[in-house]
C-alpha cells in the first residue's frame, strides 16, 4: 500500500529543503533588499513573458511530459485539468507520442499522476501511451525523478506541459538537470487578472530562490546544494 502524505501547504511539499535550502532562502530575500528588489522585478518579467508567449502545438518531442498539481479531495481540478486536456491534443495530433505523468500523493488516497492517467483514459488515450511517476512531491523532484524513470529524457527534446504562470520556473529546474524541455502551456492564452499577477510574483519569487541558491552553490564550491538541485 502506498504512503499518503498530508497535505499542509507549500511548505510541506517543500519539507526536504533542509538547512541549505533554508540558507539559501534567506540569502535570496537579503538579495532581493539589496538590489531595493530590482533582481526580483526582472524574474517577474522573465516570467511574465514566458507565460505570454508560450505556444500550445506545433512543439517536436517524442515525449510529453506533464507536470502534475494539487487534487481537490482527490480529483482532478481545474487547473490540472487543462495541463491534461492540453497532453491530449498533442498526443491526438501525433499518436506516435508517449506521454509521462508525474506526480506524487497530495493529501489524499491517490496520487496527482494516477488520477491523471484515468483523466486521459476517459478521453481515449490508450493505456499502452501512458506513463506514471507517483511519488514526487514538488517541481524539481517531479522533473529529476521523471529523468531517473525515462533515461531518454536526459538526451533528447521533450514536450512539457504545464500552466502558464509555471512554465518559466519550471524551464529553469528543467536545464539545471540538463535536461531539454520543449514548453508547452495548458492554458489558450495569459489572462491577466489580480489573481495571475499574484501567481506569476510566486513563481519570480521562487525563481529567485532557485537562482541565488544555484549561484551561490557554485560559487562556494557547495556540492551537496548542487547535487540536490543537478
Amino acid at each position: 500500500m502506498k504512503s499518503v502524505v498530508p497535505s499542509k501547504g507549500w511548505f510541506a511539499r517543500q519539507r526536504d529543503i533542509g538547512w541549505n535550502g533554508a540558507a539559501m532562502l534567506v540569502l535570496s530575500n537579503l538579495v532581493l533588499l539589496a538590489t531595493v528588489g530590482l533582481s526580483g522585478l526582472w524574474l517577474y518579467y522573465r516570467v511574465w513573458r514566458i507565460a505570454r508567449a508560450a505556444p500550445v502545438a506545433g512543439i517536436e518531442g517524442d515525449w510529453i511530459v506533464v507536470l502534475g498539481a494539487r487534487l481537490i479531495r482527490d480529483e482532478v481540478a481545474t487547473g490540472y485539468a487543462r495541463r491534461l486536456r492540453r497532453a491530449a491534443a498533442l498526443y491526438q495530433a501525433d499518436p506516435r507520442r508517449r506521454v509521462l505523468l508525474v506526480g506524487g500523493p497530495t493529501g489524499g488516497a491517490v496520487s496527482e499522476a494516477e488520477r491523471g492517467r484515468e483523466f486521459l483514459q476517459a478521453l481515449g488515450l490508450p493505456e499502452a501511451a501512458l506513463f506514471v511517476e507517483d511519488q514526487s512531491l514538488n517541481t524539481l523532484d517531479n522533473l529529476r525523478r521523471a529523468r531517473q524513470l525515462r533515461a531518454e529524457l536526459g538526451h533528447r527534446p521533450f514536450v512539457l506541459v504545464t500552466s502558464r504562470h509555471h512554465l518559466a520556473r519550471s524551464e529553469a529546474l528543467a536545464r539545471g538537470l540538463a535536461l531539454q524541455p520543449r514548453l508547452c502551456a495548458a492554458e489558450e492564452r495569459l489572462d491577466f487578472n489580480p489573481a495571475t499577477c499574484w501567481r506569476l510574483a510566486r513563481e519570480a519569487y521562487y525563481l529567485h530562490w532557485y537562482g541565488v541558491g544555484r549561484a551561490w552553490s557554485r560559487w562556494t564550491g557547495n556540492r551537496r546544494n548542487l547535487a540536490r538541485i543537478s
